[in-house]
């Protein structure tokens, strides 16, 4: 049995979320069942945080030119040729590694790197981390859409497609035909995390601490987080609210906060989980999800949480019962939820209960690896 596995992630350089630490989660999680992985990326953050981890890494090409829509179809002549020309790239590579399995995770790369591994009769598996929903719209419009008609005929040779939830899996089969075969291939499989509860310091009675774990971008809903900690700050002055994360919007985010010293911005952290750890509260107040690993991650802390109903936030946090749900978009909503569990330490303990013991019944990774994505390699 070939147990080399190729995983491929690209992404913009500043985003660095769940569906970036994804892959390293992955491949440190196949060394334990003896896989040489080796991923191969162009983010330069997430090749970081894969040689830290141990993990066999390469760096490969990726086009920061993702929006091909409108005009810029005229351009697809262009497109192709990049195709075709990491398409060889992506044949040497996988001719030097010799892998068992390729993974992919990133739309350009379902292309090229598919094609690649389909010449060498290479098994191929996808990931989608939310891109295929958009990327196959107007599949049923000639003049419309050519890269994501590409990508929908790449997909023919792919063994299974892994949708990180069922809401994602709605939205991607929405514009598949009913009689496509494509449909078939798709299985949702949830993310998880390795179990450090306990290796990290908990939180404290000192200061009451909200955190979030995100880009700094508008959707993440970061302008509702901050205007709500503002409001319950000024009643409770025992409170802070962290951020780690970057991202381009950081600057606005920091010119909203108007030099609050209870709001602090730590950055990108390679290891986050030192201030989920230390939170009171975790907050996910985002206006889309496809699957939430910071979620997972709050449950696997035993963190009573606050997030949106959207996407497959709700896949997660059941209301009421492992965390509280909260319409998007909505500060005054996220205001109350913040003020509800700050007041009721009982609530807190509930939710933080409950959240964890999910965490161990469905989300506990290698677990998930060993049953549902070794199976798909092999």
């Amino acid at each position: 049995m070939n147990k080399r596995i190729v995983i491929i992630r690209n992404a913009y350089g500043y985003d660095f979320g769940g569906g970036e630490r994804f892959p390293v989660f992955l491949a440190k999680s196949l060394t334990t069942f003896g896989y040489e992985p080796t991923v191969i990326s162009r983010n330069a953050t997430l090749l970081s945080f894969a040689k830290n981890s141990g993990i066999a890494t390469l760096r490969g090409w990726w086009w920061s030119r993702q929006n091909w829509s409108g005009t810029r179809t005229l351009l697809f002549p262009v497109y192709a040729l990049w195709q075709f020309i990491i398409y060889f790239w992506y044949l040497q590579v996988f001719k030097k590694i010799n892998p068992g399995a390729v993974h992919i995770q990133s739309k350009d790369d379902f292309i090229a790197a598919t094609y690649a591994a389909k010449h060498l009769d290479i098994r191929v598996v996808w990931t989608d981390h939310a891109d295929l929903k958009h990327v196959w719209r107007n599949l049923q419009t000639p003049t419309k859409n050519p890269i994501g008609k590409w990508v929908h005929r790449a997909a023919k040779h792919v063994t299974t497609i892994t949708a990180v939830s069922n809401s994602e899996m709605k939205e991607i089969t929405a514009h598949l035909a009913l009689a496509s075969p494509i449909r078939k291939k798709i299985a949702v499989v949830y993310n998880g995390c390795a179990d450090v509860y306990g290796n990290y310091p908990a939180a404290t009675d000192d200061t009451f601490t909200y955190a979030i774990v995100s880009r700094l971008v508008t959707d993440k809903g970061i302008g509702e987080a901050i205007q709500a900690f503002t409001e319950l700050h000024k009643k409770h002055k025992n409170t802070r609210l962290v951020f780690a994360g970057d991202g381009p919007e950081r600057e606005r985010f920091v010119t909203q906060a108007d030099g609050n010293t209870a709001i602090e911005f730590h950055g990108y952290l390679s290891d986050p989980y030192t201030v989920m750890s230390s939170a009171n509260v975790f907050l996910q107040p985002t206006y889309h999800e496809g699957f939430s690993i910071s979620l997972v991650e709050a449950s696997m802390f035993k963190k009573p949480i606050i997030a949106t109903s959207v996407g497959g936030n709700v896949e997660i946090i059941h209301n009421e019962q492992t965390g509280l749900l909260i319409p998007p978009r909505n500060a005054d909503a996220l205001f109350e939820a913040m003020e509800r569990l700050y007041s009721d330490s009982g609530l807190r303990s509930t939710l933080a209960e409950a959240a964890r013991k999910q965490y161990e019944a469905k989300f506990i990774f290698d677990k998930i690896v060993e049953e549902r994505f070794i199976p798909l390699y092999d």
